[in-house]
This record gives structure tokens, sequence and C-alpha cells, in this order.
């Protein structure tokens, strides 16, 4: 289990660093330079705090000022490929359905979904862990889950505004779908039940989509 080192009473409070700033501050880099290279060589799991810091040749009071815990590093990690990733998610809901029904949109998200879940799923649920233990109320208040939210509930507005006789609630059905993607359910299924990618794709799908266009 990762061993997480918590700032104490004498650590100095946490500056908020926003992204220009970031880019200017040379230990910014060293830490997220530290942090990519402990997470390579050891996994994530095994990398604390401490570690990051002895790495990256600073002191613990430095790190904590620029990120409170792993999570927030992780997110500073990811957030290149989230961002990419989400803006391509969002041209999906864009096209029109003479290009692309809602149905075969849908299916395309999920699949893109999963895609990133599979390359990306251990640094997402250490997010989540570390967001939800700050004592927010799940995941889904995240703004990466909330703006995949949103997607895929925009999407089902445009299959039931396309379809008759789906009588869902798109909102309800979206943070379900958003429930099923978790990161931490998907390494689940691969660790614990051994299910490949497709497989874990194939099940949502019939759930989400077969299921939906054949009640």
């Amino acid at each position: 289990m990762m061993t997480k080192i918590n700032g104490d009473a004498n650590s100095p409070p946490k500056q908020v660093i926003h992204s220009q700033e970031a880019a200017k501050d040379p230990y910014v880099e060293r830490i997220l330079d530290a942090a990519r290279q402990l997470f390579i060589e050891n996994g994530l799991e095994a990398v604390s705090m401490h570690r990051i810091a002895k790495k990256a040749g600073i002191g613990q009071a430095s790190l904590y000022r620029r990120f409170t815990d792993i999570g927030e590093i992780c997110s500073v990690l990811l957030r290149d490929n989230s961002e990419r990733f989400l803006n391509e998610l969002e041209h999906e809901v864009q096209l029109t359905p003479v290009k692309l029904p809602a149905f075969e949109r849908l299916q395309s998200s999920i699949e893109r979904v999963v895609d990133f879940l599979e390359q990306h799923a251990e640094l997402l649920n250490l997010i989540k862990t570390e967001f939800t233990g700050k004592k927010q109320l799940t995941q889904f208040e995240h703004p990466f889950f909330q703006r995949l939210n949103m997607i895929l509930f925009q999407l089902l507005q445009q299959v039931t505004a396309e379809t008759e006789n789906i009588l869902i609630d798109p909102q309800f059905v979206a943070t379900a779908l958003v429930s099923v993607l978790s990161p931490d359910l998907y390494l689940f299924q691969k660790k614990v039940h051994g299910r490949s990618k497709e497989q874990i794709t194939k099940g949502i799908i019939t759930l989400f989509v077969t299921g939906l266009r054949n009640p």
C-alpha cells in the first residue's frame, strides 16, 4: 500500500500555484520530473511524498508549498493528456446526426474512455483516491469526472431526441455510466477478474448501448 506523508503543523502553508506561475517555478519541474521517474521505476503505490522530495533534491516544506499530496502531482502530470482527450470527446458530441447517429457516437465515446483508462487508470485512481480523501462527496466532484459526466449527458440527450420509445433520465444514466467507467472498477475487472480491455468494453456497451437500443 502506498505510504502517504501529510503535512504537519510546522509545514508552511501551501501556496496556490497557477499554470503560468508553475511554468516559471523550477521547483515544480523538478518535482514533476522526480515523480514521473519514480512512478516509472517503482509503480504508483511505492512512491511517497518523502521519496519525491528526496529525488527532486528539495525539502519537504518546499514540496508541500506546491503540492498538497501525490494526487495533485498526478493531476498535473496527466493534465495535458486529459485535456486533449476530453476535447476529442466533446468533438464527438458536436458531430451532426447525418455524419454519425447518437448511438454510434455514444459507443465511440465509451470506447475512447476505455482506451484512456487502459493507459492512465493507475494515475486516475490515485487522483480519485486523494480527492475523495479530502472529504469530497464522490469522484464526481472532481473536474475531470464532472466534464466527462457532462459529455455523456449531452450524448444521452441526443440519443433520446433521435430515438423513439427510450424513456430514460439522461443525467442519471450519464452518472451511472461514469460510475462504471471508474478507474478503480476498471483496475478491479482487470486485476481480480482477469478481463481484457476488449471484454470490459463489450460489457459496458452491452449495458449502455445495446441495452438502451433494444429495451
